[in-house]
């Protein structure tokens, strides 16, 4: 039977995160291989401060760092950011002090690798920025958030990012309004990756409206698992969540969701965790009654007046071209809006609402 393991953790001491690994590595049967070639996968979304709780957090990144070092690992480290280069994004939030301090390298992400996969959405190749083959353990070390279309960001949707940062937004326009294509287009990518391990950062998290401008607070909560559709599923309940989200929903359509043990480290009472304003409840409606929801409920982008700084980031980023800027004033077509939110999302102002 697969475990997961959810424990109470409220510091980022180095120290006592390492112990917390070790711990559950020891539950969930993980070992490290001596002189491995291992990559380190955070969810690097923008280069943000830590105390934002936008990334994960640069000494949650370096506690696990210093474990594979003690194992003579080669440490590599990347991601795929919204709008900025890796390097920057890592500069920026506080990770490339730990790159730089232990002799870790980085994978920018900026290769075009096709994978193909027979697997449950209707597309079966995707252009990767980095080869999961060229590394012998990846480590998924994604961030306890919300996310405006998703409503999470867990472990994941964090394997989302080996996406070439080019075709992240075609895969959006690809899905356009259905969360459900959408999660088994992340379903997909994430059984592409296969990430050895997955330790989620959850001591400083957000809810509210994120994943990049929501509320940041201390929720003190890590958990691991070799199989994030379970680590996933356990945290949504933890936190509140009133039903399954759409990953959820499909992983247990699909059986990659079955009996667990949960291994309690003191889970810690999370309380009045603030859900997404976009999330809705009728994911299992039949198609017809679904359309017509949505186009009258599912809130809309919207700019914050007086916030707005003029860079067009939400314009270039938006996969469906429905922002523009005619006499540098922002304007959205809703009639072309597929509500992704990448907009409110890589908006670096928090200058979109929704």
């Amino acid at each position: 039977m697969e475990k997961v393991v959810i424990g109470k953790c409220d510091t980022y001491d180095v120290k006592r995160l390492k112990e917390f690994f070790y711990k559950g590595f020891r539950e969930i049967d993980f070992n490290i291989r001596s002189h491995a070639r291992v990559l380190l996968k955070p969810n690097l979304l923008s280069g943000k401060p830590p105390e934002k709780a936008v990334n994960t957090h640069p000494l949650f990144v370096k506690a696990f760092a210093e474990i594979l070092l003690d194992h003579s690992c080669d440490v590599y480290i990347g991601d795929s950011p919204g709008y900025e280069s890796t390097e920057k994004a890592l500069n920026n939030s506080g990770i490339m002090d730990i790159v730089k301090s232990n002799g870790l390298k980085v994978s920018s992400f900026k290769h075009k690798i096709i994978k193909k996969i027979d697997g449950i959405s209707p597309y079966k190749e995707f252009v990767l920025g980095e080869d999961p083959a060229h590394y012998d353990t990846i480590i998924n070390l994604p961030k306890l958030k919300t996310h405006a279309m998703m409503g999470m960001t867990l472990g994941v949707k964090n394997t989302f990012g080996f996406i070439h940062a080019l075709e992240k937004a075609r895969w959006h326009l690809r899905a356009g309004k259905d969360r459900m294509i959408f999660a088994s287009i992340l379903i997909d990518i994430h059984n592409i990756v296969r990430p050895s391990i997955t330790v989620l950062d959850g001591i400083l998290g957000m809810d509210g409206d994120g994943p990049s401008n929501g509320r940041a607070r201390s929720l003190g909560v890590v958990a691991m698992s070799n199989n994030a559709f379970i680590l996933d599923y356990c945290v949504e309940k933890l936190v509140g969540i009133p039903s399954p989200l759409p990953v959820s929903i499909k992983a247990m359509g699909y059986d990659l969701i079955e009996d667990y043990e949960v291994v309690d480290f003191g889970i810690p009472a999370i309380d009045s965790f603030r859900i997404p304003g976009t999330m809705d409840t009728d994911w299992a409606l039949p198609k017809c009654v679904k359309g017509i929801l949505r186009n009258l409920l599912v809130k809309k982008p919207k700019l914050k007046k007086g916030m707005c700084k003029g860079c067009n980031i939400c314009m270039n980023v938006c996969p469906a071209g429905a922002i523009s800027s005619p006499e540098k004033v922002l304007l959205f077509d809703y009639t072309k809006c597929i509500r992704c939110y990448c907009c409110q999302e890589m908006c670096p102002e928090g200058a979109i609402r929704v």
